[in-house]
């Protein structure tokens, strides 16, 4: 990534400062923190020993590698970064890919890191994310939809699962 976003210069601010972000749970990385998601220290011998296990290992670290992680869910096993893809392809204006504890990367709805964490966090929140939205409008954050259902969606080519799927074929193969 070039630059720092300003939405999540705004929040880091807040978070230094011991101030509370919208969303229950979400705990800012610092630069260059994995999320705690990415430890593989979970794999027993019986999983190193599995072809099939360590191919996945190794493309989800492979794909990991092409994400400035952000921002995890301290509660809920669940990760955010900024897809850079490969060669930094999408470095100036990276879209935001989630990462869960099925070792899934999905690109996220939004323009911002803000946009996808109030629809991700909409559902649960009292006031929904039109709540959360607001809240972080009167924060001094843009948050460009007043319906989650009309965030932008991403359009790059490749994707994080996409990246991730063709590093376990390659990795697999190679045995």
């Amino acid at each position: 990534m070039t630059t720092t976003p300003d939405d999540l210069t705004l929040w880091r601010r807040r978070q230094e400062a011991g101030e509370p972000l919208p969303w229950e749970g979400v705990r800012l990385l610092d630069d260059g923190e994995r999320p705690a998601l990415l430890d593989h220290g979970y794999l027993t011998d019986a999983d190193r020993a599995n072809p099939d296990v360590m191919a996945n290992v190794g493309a989800i670290d492979e794909t990991a590698a092409l994400i400035t992680w952000v921002a995890e869910d301290e509660d809920e096993p669940q990760a955010w970064g900024y897809w850079r893809g490969p060669d930094d392809a999408f470095a100036d204006r990276p879209p935001v890919v989630s990462y869960d504890s099925e070792g899934q990367f999905y690109l996220q709805p939004g323009a911002n890191l803000t946009e996808v964490l109030c629809s991700a966090y909409g559902e649960w929140a009292d006031d929904g994310y039109e709540g959360l939205a607001e809240e972080c409008r009167r924060l001094g954050v843009e948050v460009s939809e007043d319906d989650p259902i009309t965030l932008p969606n991403p359009d790059v080519s490749p994707t994080p699962a996409g990246v991730h799927r063709a590093a376990y074929d390659r990795l697999l193969a190679e045995g």
